[in-house]
């Protein structure tokens, strides 16, 4: 999980949670201006941060809206947390978007195997098991918390 970066400006992140998919409005809150604020300088330090030792990437359109955003920072140990934040472009990109994070994920554990990548999620999309699953997470029930569901990704050991 390293040494994969796209360039993510300030502008991209303020456009996806101004203009959200229906999924990252309501996981990240974003109701509100303030709430719009702290995801953004939320968004903006986890990329920071994952420019040591981790990755990022942003998907666009053909016209260069910015559709989503992944990233992925170390944690202690062998541990990575990741994050998902979508537009509402993601409706029309949805299935090229998940194969194309499901092959960066598959790339990044090939280079750092026996490393473990996790995340909470709190999204009630109907699918929502199914689509981490199809990425390649692993869903722990025993780990969620009152309000989200723990998804585990484990790279090969050897």
């Amino acid at each position: 999980m390293t040494n994969n970066f796209t360039d993510i400006v300030s502008e991209d992140i303020v456009y996806i949670l101004e203009k959200p998919w229906y999924i990252s409005e309501k996981e990240w809150n974003l109701y509100d201006k303030s709430q719009i604020e702290r995801s953004h300088f939320y968004i903006q330090n986890e990329l920071k941060l994952a420019k040591d030792g981790g990755f990022s990437r942003i998907w666009k359109t053909e016209d260069n809206q910015p559709i989503a955003i992944m990233g992925c920072l170390k944690k202690e140990g062998q541990k990575f947390q990741t994050f998902f934040v979508a537009s509402k472009h993601m409706e029309n990109h949805a299935l090229k978007i998940s194969f194309e994070m499901r092959d960066l994920l598959r790339e990044q554990a090939v280079i750092l195997r026996g490393y473990t990548c996790y995340l909470y999620s709190n999204s009630d999309h109907p699918h929502q098991i199914t689509w981490f699953k199809f990425l390649g997470f692993n869903y722990i029930p025993e780990r969620n918390t009152a309000l989200e569901k723990y998804f585990e990704y484990n790279s090969p050991r050897s």
